[in-house]
C-alpha cells in the first residue's frame, strides 16, 4: 500500500514538473515552416515554401511568403532567372493559402519548429521588420537569394551557436545545376533546362555545403529535419 502511494506520489510529481516545464515556454507563439509540393508552372516547379506563425496571444495564424512578385511583368520569366525580378514579403491568413493550395492539388507539409521562447519571439520580430515597406522588396536571385534562401537565413540564424555547424557547412556531391536538372527533367520542361543553364552559366557546377543546397523547398525541409537544436530535433512535430 505504501509502496502504491509512493509510485502515485513520483508520478504527480513528474506530471507537475511536466507542467511547469511548459508553462516556463508558453509565450504563445508557435512557428512552423511549410513547404508545398511543386506545380505545373516554371515559378512553381520547383515547390515553394512559406512561414507560419500562430500566435495565441492575439489570436492570429499568419502566412509569411518571401514569394510574391507581379506576374504581369513582361519580361517575367528572363528576370526571373536572371536575379532581375523585384519580390518581396506578404502575408495571408493560413485558411486563404490552404484553400489555394488545394485549388491547385499541391500538399502542404508542415514542420513545427523547436525553437523556446526568446528564439521564437526574435523570428517573429525578425518578420514584423521585413514586413516594413522599406524591407519588403528584394531582388530575386535564382541560387543565392530567393523566398527559400531567406526563410533558411531567418530559420538557421535564430539560434546559430545551437545548431549543429559542422551539418551546415559539409559538402554535397552535388552542383545547383545537378538540383534544377531534377526537377526540370522531372517536369519534362527541355528547353527550359537548356535556357536556364545558359543564362545561369558555370556559376551553377559549383559543388554546394548542406547549407546552399537549402535554396529549394525540398531541401530546406530535409535540412530542417536533419538539423539539431542543443540535444533535440530541430523539428518538434511534422505533418
Amino acid at each position: 500500500m505504501k509502496m502504491n502511494k509512493l509510485i502515485l506520489l513520483l508520478f504527480a510529481s513528474f506530471i507537475f514538473m511536466k507542467q511547469v516545464s511548459a508553462s516556463s515556454d508558453s509565450c504563445g507563439l508557435r512557428i512552423s515552416l511549410l513547404t508545398v509540393t511543386p506545380g505545373e508552372e516554371l515559378y512553381s516547379v520547383f515547390g515553394h515554401s512559406a512561414l507560419r506563425v500562430v500566435d495565441s496571444a492575439s489570436g492570429t495564424d499568419i502566412i509569411y511568403n518571401f514569394g510574391t512578385f507581379d506576374f504581369s511583368d513582361p519580361d517575367f520569366y528572363s528576370k526571373f532567372v536572371r536575379g532581375k525580378l523585384l519580390y518581396s514579403l506578404s502575408q495571408e491568413t493560413f485558411q486563404n493559402f490552404r484553400y489555394e493550395n488545394e485549388y491547385f492539388h499541391r500538399g502542404i507539409t508542415e514542420q513545427v519548429l523547436s525553437f523556446n521562447c526568446n528564439e521564437k519571439s526574435l523570428i517573429q520580430a525578425k518578420l514584423f521588420e521585413n514586413m516594413q515597406e522599406e524591407n519588403r522588396y528584394y531582388k530575386y536571385d535564382f541560387l543565392k537569394d530567393n523566398c527559400t534562401t531567406r526563410l533558411r537565413d531567418i530559420i538557421f540564424g535564430a539560434n546559430s551557436m545551437s545548431l549543429n555547424n559542422k551539418f551546415l557547412v559539409s559538402k554535397t556531391k552535388s552542383s545547383y545545376r545537378d538540383y534544377l536538372h531534377f526537377y526540370l527533367n522531372r517536369a519534362e520542361m527541355p528547353w527550359t533546362k537548356l535556357g536556364i543553364d545558359l543564362l545561369l552559366g558555370l556559376d551553377s557546377d559549383a559543388l554546394m555545403n548542406v547549407t546552399e543546397s537549402m535554396f529549394l523547398p525540398d531541401y530546406l525541409l530535409k535540412g530542417v529535419s536533419l538539423a539539431k537544436l542543443a540535444n533535440k530535433n530541430l523539428v518538434a512535430e511534422e505533418k
